[in-house]
C-alpha cells in the first residue's frame, strides 16, 4: 500500500488493486478536464444523489487506476473485461468509494 492517504485497495476483478484519485497526474488531469466535465465535488454529488452516468464509472475506475500505478495497457483490459457493458452496480460502489476517498482520506 501507499502512502497516499486517499488511496484504496479494493479487490476487484480477481485482484487486489490500489485506486487513488490524489496522485499529481491524475489531480492535473481532473484540474483541466474534470471527471467528465464535472469538478470532483459535483462528481461526487452526482454518485450520491443517483444522478451518475455509465461513463462516470467508468472515468473515475479508470483515473484511480492510473493514479494508483497500474499501467495503461492493463487499466485498458481491466475497463474492457469488468465495466465496459456489464452490470453498473458493483463498478458505481467502487467509483464512489475512490471518489469519496479524495475527500475523506484514510479511512481509519
Amino acid at each position: 500500500m501507499t502512502d497516499d492517504k486517499c488511496a484504496r485497495e479494493i479487490n476487484w476483478a480477481g485482484g487486489t488493486h490500489t485506486l487513488t484519485l490524489a496522485d499529481r497526474w491524475v489531480q492535473r488531469v481532473v484540474s483541466w478536464r474534470g471527471i467528465n466535465g464535472y469538478s470532483p465535488s459535483a462528481a461526487l454529488a452526482r454518485f450520491e444523489t443517483g444522478s451518475y452516468t455509465a461513463d462516470d464509472v467508468e472515468r473515475v475506475i479508470e483515473l484511480g487506476l492510473l493514479g494508483g500505478q497500474t499501467p495503461e495497457r492493463e487499466v485498458e483490459a481491466l475497463l474492457d473485461t469488468h465495466v465496459r457493458g456489464k452490470p453498473l452496480a458493483p463498478n458505481v460502489l467502487i467509483a464512489h468509494q475512490v471518489l469519496a476517498a479524495l475527500f475523506v482520506g484514510d479511512a481509519q
